[in-house]
């Protein structure tokens, strides 16, 4: 069997945040195939799909501590919260979560390393 060996470089919140923007990710999932979002619009639900992928690609840099991956994750939180109020469904409470979410990556900035692959690159 193999043993699981936890990655002491990698942020405890950092995993968790990943662990909860996938649990995100599959609650929008449900939001774009609801009744209530065929009833806004079609554009919509194009968007909720698009941040979804989206997300899932930050959340895997995130996971690897990649600062491209949580700054991209960040706009993506901030751009759902003002589609969320265009739509007039924005609420305070709505915002809490990933302000937090937010907070805590750009905490964990320094620890993440600015190459896109694991190797470093040579400008």
């Amino acid at each position: 069997m193999a043993e699981f060996r936890w990655n002491p470089e990698k942020p405890l919140i950092i995993a968790a945040i990943c662990v909860i923007g996938i649990i995100n990710a599959f609650q929008m999932i449900n939001l774009v195939f609801s009744p209530i979002s065929k009833q806004v619009g079609m554009v919509y639900p194009l968007y909720f799909s698009m941040s979804v992928a989206f997300s899932l690609i930050c959340i895997a840099g995130l996971w690897f501590l990649k600062r491209w991956a949580a700054l991209a994750y960040a706009a993506v939180l901030i751009c759902n919260q003002i589609v969320l109020m265009m739509m007039g469904y924005w609420e305070l409470a709505a915002a809490i979560i990933p302000a937090v979410i937010i907070f805590l990556m750009f905490k964990h900035l320094d620890q993440m390393s600015y190459s896109i692959s694991n190797s470093e690159v040579n400008l």
